[in-house]
């Protein structure tokens, strides 16, 4: 990429490389630690971050599980942690084989999120905090004081969809629903009260889109694509992304609509938890 956050032109999502967030940590922007376990942040972390565990923004509501805050309370969380409006927020994440959420979404997850709840400038870093490791850049053990910030939340319902609306569009012409789970667990084998996938979803791995040596470092537009294409998802189709609980689909909308350029993107957030809520959904097993 010649420039910096990028692509380039209007989003709110963008990506940036190590070098640019080292030469921009004195700068007046909020840095967002989502490693997946806090001991991970104590260990060490870049220079001014704020620890914000991936759930933070989630809890069940009314017997559901993971279920996106509401917007007064997303709205005390994110100012407790410094984010504010107009002002730039890095996330970035770890891999970490030893628990479940180190699987490089994290910093995908909490990007989907804060655009979800009204920021408008979002920046990932490429390659998450292995390869600011890697390069041999410095780490911090220090707890820098915060400051609360000011952040109203303005919750963007056009990027997301519930049940009852995914359940009466996905099969509706033009209507292309992803499964971002693993292949395993879109043709049988999972942890859900029902095997398979949701009848007409198409799988495409989240994990593809992210070089297999580090899930936090995105693959190129032309390799994207040609996994996108081939699949028969196109900048043409409405795109409905869906996984387990949502965390991997947020992170794979966060490539097709703000990297990709997708124009018509949507998370199903309650995913395959709430499809599968419901006795009566069929779900297949096996390919497409």
């Amino acid at each position: 990429m010649d420039k910096v956050p990028f692509p380039p032109g209007k989003g709110e999502v963008k990506w940036v490389t190590t070098d640019w967030l080292n030469d921009h940590l004195d700068d007046d922007i909020t840095i967002l630690d989502a490693q997946p376990n806090v001991h991970d942040f104590i260990k060490g972390h870049i220079r001014g971050a704020v620890y914000l565990a991936e759930e933070s923004l989630r809890l069940s509501q009314k017997g559901r599980p993971h279920v996106w805050l509401p917007s007064d309370l997303a709205q005390s969380v994110l100012e407790e942690v410094g984010v504010r409006a107009n002002r730039p927020v890095v996330v970035y994440t770890r891999t970490n084989v030893n628990v479940p959420t180190g699987d490089g979404v994290p910093q995908g997850m909490i990007a989907y999120s804060l655009a979800r709840y009204g920021h408008s400038k979002v920046l990932i870093l490429d390659g998450g905090l292995d390869k600011w490791v890697e390069e041999g850049r410095e780490l911090d053990v220090q707890y820098r004081p915060g400051h609360i910030r000011r952040f109203e939340v303005r919750t963007r319902n056009e990027l997301f969809i519930g049940y009852e609306e995914f359940k009466r569009v996905k099969d509706r012409q033009g209507v292309v629903h992803i499964d971002s789970r693993p292949p395993s667990q879109y043709q049988g084998k999972s942890p859900w009260r029902k095997e398979g996938h949701i009848p007409g979803a198409i799988n495409i791995p989240w994990s593809e889109m992210f070089m297999p040596n580090n899930l936090c470092l995105l693959r190129s537009k032309e390799e994207l694509t040609s996994i996108t294409s081939s699949s028969g998802a196109t900048k043409d189709n409405k795109i409905i992304c869906h996984c387990g609980s949502g965390r991997k689909a947020a992170a794979q909308l966060c490539v097709l609509k703000w990297y990709l350029g997708f124009p018509n993107v949507r998370l199903f957030e309650g995913s395959f938890t709430d499809w599968c809520a419901h006795p009566d959904n069929p779900t297949l097993t096996g390919e497409l």
